[in-house]
């Protein structure tokens, strides 16, 4: 299951970032398998703030492992200074020097599609993960599931999982993701030469 730690970092609710300790307890997904969270799980641990710590806990994924299907072993609590985790996640936010053209199209497009989610359900779709391929990083992979009625909340049948897939041209990451935001605005991405065959989310 990849990791995906700086994709929690950029909320859907722009307002608190998911890794922010806040006055309430917070279910966060640190990560979900490449195939979907139906297919091979999603990693999940509940934030809350404690006083002068920040407690992650109550951690929630798959029973088993994916390679050994063996029992998962237990998570324990982690804690850590309010202070010095509220700096770090602070700097995190900020910080864009790890990142390479692809990760930064992708996270530009999934900030785009969390404030436009009409983009994909104009089409019956659904938001999946987006990030830099995992077999070649230099692409950027958006997956989305599709059904009829998805859009209106109301799908009919179990969603399919598509992929597509967007190689870096060379332009600027801005670039790339504004193009990409368009083409989904005005083109039903299902019909896209580089979008590869459905798979069934479960």
């Amino acid at each position: 299951m990849p990791g995906c730690l700086p994709c929690a970092l950029n909320a859907a609710r722009p307002e608190r970032p998911l890794l922010r300790a806040g006055s309430e307890p917070s279910e966060v997904q640190l990560a979900e398998a490449s195939c979907t969270e139906g297919c091979c799980g999603a990693l999940y641990v509940t934030i809350r703030r404690d006083g002068d710590q920040v407690v992650w806990e109550n951690w929630r994924r798959p029973s088993t492992m994916p390679t050994s299907r063996g029992p998962a072993p237990e998570l324990a609590a982690y804690r850590f200074d309010a202070v010095a985790y509220d700096t770090e996640i602070a700097r995190a936010e900020s910080d864009r020097s790890w990142s390479w053209p692809a990760r930064t199209t992708a996270r530009l497009i999934k900030a785009g599609l969390i404030e436009r989610p009409d983009l994909l359900s104009q089409w019956d779709a659904k938001r999946g993960w987006i990030s830099s391929g995992f077999d070649d990083p230099d692409t950027t992979v958006v997956t989305f599931g599709y059904a009829p009625g998805l859009g209106s909340g109301k799908p009919d049948g179990i969603p399919l999982q598509f992929r597509w897939v967007v190689p870096d041209d060379g332009t600027p990451p801005e670039a790339q993701a504004a193009a990409s935001l368009h083409r989904l605005a005005e083109e039903d991405p299902k019909t896209y030469e580089a979008v590869s065959q459905p798979n069934m989310i479960a």
